[in-house]
């Protein structure tokens, strides 16, 4: 015979059993079943409770990454060292990279000028402001000693020709220059230090 003790325990398993199936069964969750209550009803002579306002985070609008950003790829080597003992350098910021002038805005206007020009490429159009639109062609050196051939990355050389124009923007008594393909849109960060990087030897 069974004695009460292991009828007890077969019981409770049983309850364990059922209980559990009733869980794992098609019952409706919980949410599936409640009803929405009715909105808060304000006695007379009060007023409603205030909503607390959301608080605004605002931050400043940066560019998208573009072009060699989004690939990356072994960096141009752009010698920006000593930055306090040379008058120009590569630097960078939200709106992307551009070449740092200690000058006024209107000698670099007018020194940029010249460094498209002397640097072989053709003037388009000349803004007072150093809004200077150009043509550059790029022109490839017959590079096939022994080092070019480890740099396995440049297989195939990236041709930055085209139009581009420049925009000028005073930072202090120095001055930024920006670069823009002729259309307006910006140019990625490979092809502004390869142009910029020429501008930067003559304007140095």
């Amino acid at each position: 015979m069974i004695n009460s003790s292991h009828l007890t325990a077969l019981a409770l398993a049983m309850i364990a059993i059922l209980s559990g199936c009733s869980l794992f069964g098609n019952n409706e969750p919980e949410y599936m079943v409640s009803v929405e209550g009715k909105p808060l009803e304000i006695p007379a002579g009060l007023n409603a409770p205030t909503a607390a306002r959301a608080v605004v985070i605002s931050v400043p609008l940066l560019r998208m990454p573009a072009g060699d950003e989004l690939e990356p790829m072994p960096p141009r080597v752009v010698n920006t060292a000593g930055k306090q003992a040379t008058n120009t350098y590569m630097a960078w910021s939200a709106e992307g990279a551009y070449l740092m002038v200690k000058d006024t805005p209107q000698s670099v206007a007018r020194r940029l000028r010249f460094a498209i020009v002397n640097s072989g490429m053709t003037m388009l159009e000349m803004g007072e402001s150093g809004t200077h639109k150009f043509h550059y062609t790029q022109v490839f050196l017959n590079e096939e000693g022994f080092f070019s051939k480890l740099a396995f990355w440049r297989d195939n050389a990236v041709d930055y020709s085209g139009i581009f124009m420049t925009q000028l923007k005073a930072d202090g008594k120095n001055t930024r220059v920006y670069l823009f393909f002729g259309n307006g849109e910006p140019v990625d960060t490979a092809g502004t230090e390869h142009i910029l990087g020429i501008f930067m030897d003559r304007l140095g």
